[in-house]
């Protein structure tokens, strides 16, 4: 049978180099996404950061928000990715429910930089984004339809979980002794039992061993 995948493309030492700048690009917006300067550095400061000239910047970028959008697309991209990962071959939906909370909340301690952005964008951009939003929904209907949660309103369940998540992820911030587990366990018990799992279960599912990321 023949295999369907596409062999890997070989790139020449001038689009590797293009690859290479422009992802330093993207890592240096991040950073100062995740800094208190946050979109107010300048150009100048950013191709510093990543050790490129000015001319290098504008052959990737037409200006400072197509650079930023490119890294907040980024960064989400490698959330759903993390989420993906957390959840790989769980058959219980409740249980995928549970580990995608608890996942984001661990990302506080494994990547820090990550979700000091989702912090920096809050509510509006990561409700609009299309990595993470479709996964959301998609656990919820699951849940939802094998009985597993009740749910009667699927956008204010959305709302629900990431407010809460983005609410923990300040706690965890703003005070280093919280333990990351201990909140991400309590988050992900109260969301199931809101959504009609009985505290025992509820605990159960929240307390399962987690891929750490």
């Amino acid at each position: 049978m023949t295999s369907s995948r596409q062999p890997p493309v070989a790139h020449g030492r001038h689009e590797r180099h293009r690859i290479r700048s422009r992802a330093a690009l993207i890592e240096a917006a991040c950073e100062f996404l995740a800094a208190p300067i946050g979109t107010e550095a300048s150009i100048r400061q950013i191709t510093a950061r990543a050790d490129v000239g000015i001319g290098t910047f504008y052959n990737h970028f037409e200006g400072k928000s197509e650079l930023f959008e490119a890294a907040i697309a980024h960064t989400l991209h490698r959330f759903g990715e993390f989420f993906d990962d957390a959840t790989a071959g769980i058959e219980d939906p409740a249980l995928l429910y549970a580990n995608g909370i608890r996942m984001t909340l661990h990302l506080r301690r494994t990547h820090r930089q990550m979700t000091d952005i989702v912090m920096r964008l809050g509510m509006g951009s990561v409700a609009k984004d299309r990595a993470l939003v479709p996964r959301a929904e998609a656990g919820l209907h699951a849940a939802a339809d094998a009985g597993r949660l009740h749910i009667t309103d699927f956008d204010t369940a959305i709302a629900c979980t990431a407010g809460s998540i983005l609410s923990c992820l300040h706690l965890l911030a703003g005070d280093p002794t919280a333990d990351v587990e201990t909140v991400a366990t309590e988050l992900a018990t109260n969301l199931l039992r809101m959504f009609g799992l009985p505290e025992p279960e509820a605990r159960a599912l929240a307390s399962t061993p987690l891929p750490v990321p």
